[in-house]
């Protein structure tokens, strides 16, 4: 099954109102509910490296993949190497719109809208193995070249792990972006006996649905112009208002696997970790078993940056990309 791709509204500056609503807590919406930082660091205007980021211009695609729309966004010249960025969970591909952009110079570069989330189609039933093949398919119906490198985002740095196992010879690396393994024994099934999902709130109108956006899991984040523009692009009308675009019944019967150790481990693909130095995936807990694993793999925390390490450092999380990139992965 899938779904048409909702109307988005036209991008907008926050009102002084919604601001301060936004500060309020409340978690009535979740999964999206999210912890505010304080409002005396609260940035709102939009700097200009945002602005420029978002003025470059961009093609949006789509691919059908098993009988479901995929949407992308493209940038940059296709005679260079692929990077595609994959988002987490209930986000979309424009979280990484003021990212990739910042880019190009070296990439030809995509960030893709997984179904069930953003502008993408729904499925029946969502699995693993079904992301990870849709990673793939982007990648090769944007012709990102034999061996692209692929970030993801939380969740999308679980199926983009799925996509290296399935596909290696496909993907030339792998970048985890606060996405960590634990140790089998450790494993988590994430959704198990999760309770039969209910619809997604209607909102009246989209200045109020914008207004209770909430970052899941919950952290701080002084970028309140990122969370107004990822806030506006979550969001498709309906009859009644306005809800959120994502499928509430993605994760009803979700598997996440207790055989993610062995698959990281034995994994033919490069891979490296970012973690947000706020975030539990930094904690020598987290970290010292990644490192046993793989310890050939780069991994390591960015500074001053939570569990959504992007929104909190944008720029220093591209510039840890293109350091990265200089000398990671090796011929």
């Amino acid at each position: 099954m899938t779904r048409k791709t909702a109307h988005t509204p036209p991008d907008m500056e926050a009102p002084e109102a919604v601001i301060a609503d936004r500060l309020s807590i409340d978690s009535e919406d979740d999964p999206l509910y999210h912890s505010e930082a304080p409002s005396s660091t609260i940035i709102t205007r939009r700097p200009d490296w945002f602005k420029k980021a978002l003025d470059r211009p961009f093609e949006e695609k789509h691919v059908d993949v098993d009988g479901c729309d995929i949407c992308y966004m493209e940038w940059g010249d296709s005679s260079k190497p692929g990077l595609i960025f994959v988002h987490g969970n209930g986000a979309h591909g424009r979280w990484f719109h003021f990212i990739a952009p910042l880019l190009t110079h070296d990439f030809h570069v995509v960030s893709m809208h997984l179904s069930g989330m953003g502008d993408s189609g729904w499925r029946e039933k969502y699995s693993r193995e079904q992301y990870g093949d849709e990673i793939v398919a982007v990648c090769e119906h944007a012709n990102l070249g034999p061996k692209p490198i692929v970030v993801g985002h939380s969740f999308g740095g679980f199926v983009s792990v799925i996509a290296g196992h399935r596909h290696p010879d496909k993907i030339g690396a792998i970048v985890l972006a606060d996405y960590s393994i634990k140790p089998k024994e450790k494993h988590e099934e994430w959704f198990l006996n999760r309770p039969k999902p209910r619809p997604t709130r209607v909102y009246a109108s989209y200045e109020d649905a914008r207004a209770r956006f909430r970052l899941a899991p919950p952290q701080p984040c002084a970028n309140q112009y990122i969370l107004d523009y990822i806030a506006g692009h979550s969001l498709r009308e309906v009859e009644d208002g306005w809800t959120w675009k994502f499928d509430p019944s993605i994760y009803y019967g979700f598997t996440i696997g207790d055989d993610l150790e062995q698959i990281y481990r034995e994994m033919a693909v490069p891979v490296a970790g970012i973690m947000g130095q706020y975030s539990w995936s930094s904690a020598a807990e987290t970290m010292e078993p990644m490192r046993e694993m793989r310890p050939e793999a780069p991994l390591f925390w960015m500074p001053d940056a939570n569990h959504h390490l992007l929104l909190d450092q944008p720029i220093a999380f591209v510039s840890t990309l293109k350091a990265l990139f200089s000398v990671w992965p090796k011929p």
